[in-house]
């Protein structure tokens, strides 16, 4: 299998110049967590969701402004570049190998100099489900969650804050922390919605100051985690859950045993697997 057969063709772009406005609502309309940056026709570099938060706190132009700096203002401001890439020649285990190498979320593809697609790890993960990913290499043995998930789980409390969470994203790189009381699962938090809860930080601190009144917002996590947690038993098959994560959209699990949280499992966690063993038919 090559890369073409997976990979979402002619993906939507920006130019270096796009306003970081334009950008927010961009992602905000098309779900995606990565766009490429294209100028005369050649790839330059890509911005994700994450530069774009930490860079603006999802705020648009007029709300994060100071009198001290505008601050960035344009995508060639935060892009990433240089960047990498592979060809439409290449494999999906190519792909999995940059992923989990690299700790990046999407390649780029290209057909020669031109921009071909973009290959993200859900698009992997649908690929290597009909390849039957979830077996090992004995082809008797269906692969369980406990063997693959994340057992060092990092957890928030529903009373800690957005400052908090943001601080181990940033620091971990993860997309999701569940939020747990007494080693129950209570809901999930993710760096989508961290960068809302920022956003209406930012802008009832900016109300505030307008009115002559300091106010220093400190949002706790109960009042942004989601609640309904779509979770997966230690002893289901990788299948299974790979099968819960494509269906809901999600790209983290937790695992639990009981209602006790004993893991996560990530699109990661699946995507090592791959690198390590190839996907395997049943």
């Amino acid at each position: 299998m090559h890369i073409a057969e997976i990979m979402t063709p002619d993906p939507i772009v920006v130019g270096p110049d796009c306003p970081l406005d334009d950008a927010i609502h961009l992602f905000e309309q098309c779900g995606f967590r990565h766009l490429p940056v294209v100028e005369d026709g050649a790839l330059i570099g890509m911005v994700s969701d994450r530069d774009l938060s930490l860079a603006t706190g999802w705020v648009l132009a007029d709300y994060r402004r100071t009198e001290d700096s505008d601050g960035p203002q344009a995508v060639r401001e935060i892009m990433r570049s240089p960047v990498l890439s592979l060809s439409t020649l290449d494999t999906p285990e190519d792909v999995a190998a940059m992923i989990v190498g690299k700790r990046i979320g999407a390649v780029p593809i290209m057909n020669g100099k031109k921009l071909a697609g973009i290959v993200t790890e859900t698009n992997l993960l649908e690929a290597f489900r009909e390849e039957k990913l979830a077996t090992d290499l004995a082809g008797d043995h269906a692969i369980t969650v406990s063997e693959m998930m994340t057992t060092d789980v990092d957890t928030l409390d529903p009373d800690q804050f957005l400052d908090d969470a943001l601080e181990l994203i940033v620091e971990k790189g993860y997309r999701h922390v569940p939020i747990v009381e007494k080693g129950r699962v209570l809901g999930m938090i993710s760096d989508r919605d961290l960068r809302f809860g920022m956003g209406q930080e930012m802008i009832s601190d900016m109300s505030a100051q307008e009115t002559g009144r300091l106010e220093i917002s400190r949002t706790p996590l109960s009042a942004l985690m989601a609640v309904d947690v779509v979770s997966v038993d230690s002893r289901c098959t990788l299948t299974q859950a790979i099968d819960v994560m494509l269906a809901h959209h999600f790209s983290a699990l937790p695992v639990v045993d009981g209602s006790k949280l004993v893991g996560i499992l990530t699109q990661t966690d699946v995507l090592k697997h791959v690198v390590r063993n190839g996907p395997v038919a049943s």
